[in-house]
């Protein structure tokens, strides 16, 4: 399932924010592709720290893509950025330099390789995919298994039980952004970083940094941080 609107936590924003911008000293891009934009926010961070790079963010919900569009409007960096309303399996807008993804690849329904062969095509020669991904463990199995089980039970009175808790979990976040995020307690992990690292590799990747992501609620999947690079340019004349 695909929440109609996300309003990004901006703790995260400045997180996976802060560890590009170490990764992309070294690439310098001028194409920077969100996969799973939301609502904008990491673009318009990334924006105001690489002035010599455009940006196109995809995501599958238009009301994301709306909040976006207004953020966007109103930002002095707005000639240099697209947003656009699509599936990313089926989105076409060239090479990009830079790929970034925040738990966005997760949900895709296609195989992990059909995933990472679509990010190979988009991947511009030793460009840089970052991504943050759930993976593989007792705590995320188990997770997958609760979400599934809600999926097949799913109601007002199930919504209105994983708001109760949500409220009793994070005391003080406003209704709205608490409200926003039931729709994740139904949304089935599809792939895992472990997976696509595999599948990512059989198209050129190498695996540059990876970590764990903070892990701010109970209702999370636990995640990576990863650095993947992309191949170089075949030489035609080799």
């Amino acid at each position: 399932m695909t929440p109609a609107v996300f309003s990004a936590d901006p703790a995260h924003v400045r997180w996976f924010g802060e560890r590009i911008l170490n990764v992309v000293g070294v690439i310098s891009p001028r194409r920077v592709l969100d996969i799973g934009c939301g609502d904008g926010s990491l673009i318009l961070y990334l924006a105001q720290a690489l002035p010599h790079a455009s940006f196109v963010g995809v995501d599958l919900s238009e009301a994301n893509i709306g909040r976006a569009q207004a953020a966007v409007t109103e930002s002095p960096h707005r000639h240099r950025i697209a947003v656009v309303t699509n599936d990313y399996l089926n989105f076409d807008a060239g090479r990009f330099d830079l790929i970034v993804a925040s738990s966005s690849l997760q949900g895709m329904e296609a195989t992990s390789d059909s995933i990472a062969a679509k990010l190979a095509h988009d991947a511009a020669a030793e460009g840089r995919l970052i991504h943050v991904t759930p993976y593989r463990c007792l705590y995320n199995t188990m997770l997958n298994a609760v979400r599934k089980g809600l999926r097949q039970v799913r109601g007002a009175t199930t919504d209105l039980i994983i708001l109760a808790v949500a409220r009793t979990l994070h005391r003080g976040q406003p209704h709205a952004r608490l409200h926003e995020r039931i729709e994740y307690m139904y949304l089935v992990l599809r792939h895992y970083e472990d997976d696509l690292r595999t599948a990512l590799r059989r198209h050129g990747f190498e695996l540059a940094r990876i970590e764990a992501a903070p892990h701010t609620s109970l209702g999370q999947p636990k995640h990576r941080f990863a650095v993947m690079s992309a191949p170089p340019a075949i030489d035609s004349e080799g």
